[in-house]
């Protein structure tokens, strides 16, 4: 099957998303609704599904984890220096800056796009990836944001809420019950086993369209240099970087290795702006990195699927 046939689909569904949206086919409150479908019921069953069935490796392999991870904090630090540096930008919309760079569409895009792409025998590093991405990025971001604030937070209050929100997040949710169950080789009876089956197809598709749906809130919004710069660092410095550690330097295993690869260029997660949004901090070059970054993701991806497979 060539790389085209394999990511065709899935931007169609996007597309489709997105047209549905524009042309008031889902209102905005539809599109809302379906969001929370996805997100509160179907991506965690989905979740749960694959990884109370995957066969678990028998320790946990840190150099991938440090490949991923290491990358992003160099990624972080690199976007909050270049746009001091290069937009004057002040100490807390750094921070703001520094987590577009580095925060990756994981669910949203490099779900479908990576269980499409390398089969489903690669969820199992992306999720493990998705298991603390949110609570990494957030809680660094959190701590920038708030030591430059009057709000007077400490770090340790801040990871007490971080952990507090991670808990009520159905996704994670999802991810500790399926492991759970995996570890503990707990029975499902059939016929909640057919059912989570059945609720489960739904969620990629489902995805697929409630982020092209939701591109059209997401407006190009000036600041071209500035989204540009985040893109940059995003989608092609990070992957690039993960690639060295990944083969040449740790010679991980090429499955999990091409995971962190195409993870690691994945476009702007939109909970970057989403945060950008909620402390009114460079959100108009996160509104545009999103939507780019989005598009972008047609021709990055393909060429990754391609050059690693």
């Amino acid at each position: 099957m060539s790389i085209i046939a394999v990511i065709a689909p899935v931007f169609l569904l996007v597309l489709a998303g997105y047209l549905a949206a524009y042309f008031r086919v889902l209102r905005v409150g539809d599109i809302d609704g379906l969001s929370r479908f996805v997100f509160n019921i179907a991506l965690p069953v989905l979740l749960f599904k694959s990884l109370a069935n995957v066969a678990l490796p028998e320790q946990l392999n840190w150099q991938f984890f440090l490949s991923y991870y290491g990358v992003v904090v160099v990624i972080y630090g690199l976007g909050m220096w270049l746009s001091r540096l290069w937009f004057a930008a002040p100490a807390q919309e750094q921070s703001v800056f520094g987590m577009g760079a580095s925060y990756s569409n994981l669910i949203l895009v490099g779900l479908p796009v990576i269980a499409a792409g390398l089969g489903e025998e690669a969820l199992l590093p992306l999720f493990m990836l998705v298991s603390v991405h949110s609570a990494v990025l957030f809680f660094i971001t959190t701590v920038l944001v708030e030591r430059g604030s009057n709000n007077g937070r400490s770090p340790r209050q801040i990871a007490l809420q971080t952990g507090k929100s991670l808990a009520r997040n159905p996704i994670i949710i999802g991810l500790v019950l399926g492991l759970l169950v995996n570890l503990l080789r707990l029975p499902i009876p059939q016929a909640a086993a057919e059912a989570i089956d059945m609720l489960s197809k739904a969620a990629l598709p489902c995805s697929l369209f409630v982020l092209g749906g939701s591109l059209t809130t997401y407006k190009v919004a000036g600041h071209f240099t500035e989204a540009g710069l985040i893109i940059g660092l995003k989608m092609v410095l990070q992957p690039i970087l993960v690639w060295l550690l990944v083969f040449p330097v740790f010679h991980i295993n090429p499955l999990w290795g091409t995971v962190a690869v195409m993870a690691a260029g994945m476009p702007v997660g939109i909970n970057a702006y989403i945060y950008a949004q909620n402390y009114r901090l460079g959100s108009a070059a996160l509104a545009t990195a999103v939507l780019l970054s989005t598009i972008l993701a047609i021709f990055s991806q393909s060429l990754w699927l391609y050059l690693l497979t």
